[in-house]
């Protein structure tokens, strides 16, 4: 009886360690779950305030070459049908392109940075 105690007692020590050692890789997992996560929420979060800063952009410069093809041709109404009908031919290029312009490389940067 007296040969099994150090055997049981160093089992006993041994579960405690692996239970310890399951704890902490599950804390760690959480931590760098949370760390991905931070790191694409504020990627995507700057993607989307760099877009809307540059769609305010592209709204004045779209104004200002509209009035300012109004003033050269004398035509208000030709001149926004004029830059209109450039956004309608650049999104039906965006929309054949779509996955290669948008939908791969947005894809890209979102999971390079979930896995850095």
């Amino acid at each position: 009886m007296k040969d099994t105690e150090p055997l049981l007692e160093s089992a006993g020590e041994t579960a405690e360690y692996i239970r310890q050692y399951v704890k902490l890789q599950v804390d760690y997992f959480r931590l760098e779950t949370a760390e991905r996560i931070a790191k694409v929420t504020s990627s995507v979060m700057a993607m989307l305030a760099l877009g809307a800063l540059g769609l305010i952009a592209l709204l004045m410069l779209s104004l200002a070459a509209a009035f300012y093809l109004g003033n050269l041709w004398h035509s208000y109404t030709l001149a926004f049908l004029c830059v209109a009908g450039f956004y309608i031919a650049l999104a039906l290029l965006i929309q054949l392109f779509k996955d290669r312009w948008l939908t791969n490389p947005l894809l890209t940067s979102i999971i390079r940075a979930f896995f850095k």
